[in-house]
């Protein structure tokens, strides 16, 4: 046994140590991944179910609600959501955003003057949503929207509000990104 040089028996404790070390190394990446990895993937918006294309009358806007799933790393809930339906002589169905895209109030369909009005601070859209008057910056933000046997299915959004252009909310893309 030298004073200064390595033992035989710290050489094999070290061996070891290391072997031990990297083996956890190795199965602590996948692992974390695992339990890591869903709460900070990205959520695509899903579908959903918005009910019968039959029940929509021509350029008759109608409002439903339905309801979405929205995942949160391993957790699901469904939240009631809201929109605006017009059905268009060519068959399309427009789905605008409840929101009215100057600061975000509801807005409702009167039937007597034939257009859109937000209560909060007086803007009105047509019946394709463009701004006839008001402070809104833009057209009353159109989701995707797509007819599957019959039934309307929509891919929720939130926009940005108050700006020029149509944009998705900070918050939504983050929240669901967990960014």
């Amino acid at each position: 046994m030298s004073e200064e040089g390595i033992t035989r028996r710290n050489f094999m404790i070290r061996t070891m140590v290391s072997i031990f070390a990297f083996i956890g190394a190795a199965l602590a990446v996948p692992l974390g991944g695992f339990s890591i990895f869903p709460a900070l993937k990205r959520r695509e918006s899903g579908w959903s179910d918005a009910g019968t294309a039959r029940d929509l009358r021509v350029n008759v806007p109608q409002e439903r609600r339905f309801y979405e799933v929205v995942k949160k790393g391993w957790r699901e809930e469904k939240v009631e959501r809201a929109a605006w339906f017009v059905k268009q002589e060519t068959g399309i169905i427009v789905v605008f955003s409840p929101s009215c895209p100057h600061l975000g109030c509801g807005y409702r369909w009167l039937a007597a003057t034939q257009r859109f009005e937000c209560p909060c601070h007086a803007s009105v859209f047509d019946i394709n949503g463009k701004v006839l008057s008001g402070p809104a910056p833009r057209a009353l933000d159109v989701m995707e929207s797509r007819l599957d046997n019959g039934r309307v299915l929509v891919k929720f959004e939130i926009f940005q509000l108050g700006t020029p252009k149509k944009v998705l909310a900070w918050r939504r893309r983050h929240a669901e990104t967990g960014a």
